[in-house]
């Protein structure tokens, strides 16, 4: 079993991180995760994961639960080449989503 994790910035204030297990070329379990800096601080804000025994995007949200989506996908490699390049393609709109939820809007 191999693991693999990096970090990409996407901008000064903004990153990508994953994360994963590969046995036999096979992703086992992952985690892709959209981090923002707001004061200072870098947040989770949307995260695929293989958590619960299934892949699934987490939108999370400053003052409520996590929303849970699942991820149509044949296998875990699929759904983790989905994931990077959901949140490498989306990352602005994200954040700009996020931004709204702490003002209020």
């Amino acid at each position: 079993m191999r693991t693999v994790e990096f970090r990409n910035l996407l901008d000064e204030k903004n990153a990508l991180r994953v994360n994963f297990e590969l046995d036999q070329g096979s992703v086992i379990k992952f985690v892709a995760q959209l981090e923002c800096c707001f004061d200072d601080k870098f947040v989770p804000v949307v995260r695929y994961d293989t958590a619960h025994n299934f892949a699934h995007c987490d939108r999370l949200h400053p003052y409520e639960p996590a929303q849970k989506i699942r991820i149509s996908a044949q296998n875990f490699n699929e759904a983790l080449t989905f994931a990077i390049q959901d949140l490498t393609d989306n990352w602005k709109s994200y954040r700009r989503r996020y931004e709204r939820w702490i003002d209020g809007i």
